[in-house]
């Protein structure tokens, strides 16, 4: 069974009118203080425990996260990561890379100059930041091949918001690695963006 290591395991649970007899709605929500789970070795039951759209308030500490390839071609899809909703950009491609402005929003993240590609870095999930969410680190699927299986990626220029195995090498581009690609013709990565980089001087 999955067993509590702490002081206090719960400290409050509210649960909706559907939820304690077995519905397929309602609310639940648990306060933890300090709390992690762990599986320990007397475990014999199978199934799989999920849970969708909750909230924890308090520390969580879970000892692995597991993270496996997207294992698709469908641009913006993710398996697994950090993902954030904030920006208030739309008309976004799934699966570009974007750059977090100083007035709050998205741009299509260039290796072309410092000002569009040395802050924040995010891969798109879908046509809106609030809503789809802007994946920070992960497994995700590009909206493009970047290179070949093992390949170290860097952000591209050309203001398309892409990744590319070749490190730009013009007068004023920037060179940041912004992760590793794991499949040669479908565009899966895990995007890890550097919080460094490298101007070129010519």
């Amino acid at each position: 069974m999955a067993q509590y290591i702490g002081t206090t395991v719960i400290t409050s649970v509210v649960a909706g009118t559907n939820c304690s007899g077995g519905g397929t709605s309602g609310t639940v929500t648990v306060d933890v203080d300090d709390a992690f789970l762990v599986n320990d070795a007397n475990d014999t039951t199978s199934g799989t425990i999920t849970a969708a759209g909750f909230t924890t308030t308090g520390i969580v500490d879970a000892a692995i996260r597991k993270f496996t390839p997207t294992g698709t071609t469908t641009d913006g899809t993710v398996t697994g990561g950090d993902v954030v909703y904030f920006g208030g950009t739309t008309s976004m491609t799934a699966g570009a890379i974007y750059h977090y402005k100083s007035d709050g929003t998205w741009e299509l993240a260039d290796a072309d100059a410092v000002a569009t590609s040395d802050g924040l870095l995010a891969v798109a999930l879908g046509a809106a930041s609030d809503t789809n969410g802007m994946l920070l680190r992960g497994m995700v699927t590009l909206d493009h091949d970047p290179g070949a299986v093992g390949d170290v990626l860097f952000l591209a220029t050309g203001g398309t918001g892409q990744a590319t195995a070749t490190a730009p090498s013009g007068n004023t581009d920037i060179v940041r690695v912004v992760g590793y690609c794991l499949d040669a013709s479908n565009g899966q990565i895990w995007f890890n963006p550097s919080s460094t980089f490298v101007e070129v001087s010519a």
